[in-house]
């Protein structure tokens, strides 16, 4: 997949009523073909070590002022790190020959794209990576002149947390100037009263990545912002 994708939250959402709402709306409305049912897997593991943490514990517990200091200027001190710093997420895209996946580790300042056999990897480092929350979204795939939309209800765990809807315009892998296209389909596809997250600020750049040219990478990613930044997982 090319070109520019925004993924979004539909906050309010009402499960199969509103993904029968945005069917009806993409196919008579925008006159989009419907190419199959779509979804998608988010997993959430903690480190169950942190070395640098426990560096930091001893810095922090040392009988020398200077070394106190250092640990005092790490923003950690004793108590540990954040949750971020100890998360990874596994973000898999597609079923079958079409089955992507993504990492995105270390407080999202890396997203690399492996083989499919790297889940079975990690699920055995238990000693390192303990899985602890799962989402999952399912739904349809919709497909128009230029884009492709995709709707599903999301659940984390067993809990229904509303509707993500993304946006993939396929002539231009550029946000900046897309942004305004996949605003113009949103609006003909949402009722006005929807609350929505539309899941901005996303910082590519401190991932590594091109902020001016968009990838798969930068969809997993902007996943992953998403349910951190709005605490789904």
């Amino acid at each position: 997949m090319t070109g520019s994708t925004w993924v979004l939250w539909w906050k309010d959402a009402q499960g199969t009523a509103s993904l029968g709402l945005l069917q009806e709306r993409l196919l008579r409305g925008l006159r989009a073909n419907l190419r199959g049912r779509w979804s998608m897997d988010t997993k959430l593991f903690h480190s169950t070590h942190n070395f640098a943490d426990q560096q930091n514990i001893k810095l922090a517990s040392s009988s020398d002022p200077v070394r106190r200091r250092e640990a005092e200027g790490r923003g950690m001190g004793a108590a540990g790190g954040t949750a971020s710093d100890l998360s990874m997420y596994l973000v898999v895209r597609g079923q079958g020959a079409g089955r992507r996946q993504f990492y995105v580790m270390a407080s999202n300042r890396l997203v690399v794209e492996t083989e499919p056999e790297m889940e079975a990897v990690v699920l055995r480092l238990k000693n390192l990576w303990a899985p602890r929350q799962a989402a999952r979204i399912e739904g349809y795939s919709y497909e128009g002149d230029d884009w492709v939309i995709r709707t599903g209800n999301l659940m984390v765990g067993t809990s229904y947390k509303g509707l993500v809807i993304e946006i993939n315009y396929l002539p231009c892998s550029n946000p900046d100037q897309t942004r305004g296209l996949m605003r113009e389909l949103l609006l003909m596809i949402l009722p006005p009263d929807a609350h929505v997250d539309a899941n901005i600020g996303v910082d590519y750049a401190r991932a590594g990545l091109d902020p001016a040219r968009m990838t798969e990478c930068h969809t997993a990613y902007q996943y992953v912002h998403l349910f951190t930044q709005s605490s789904l997982l």
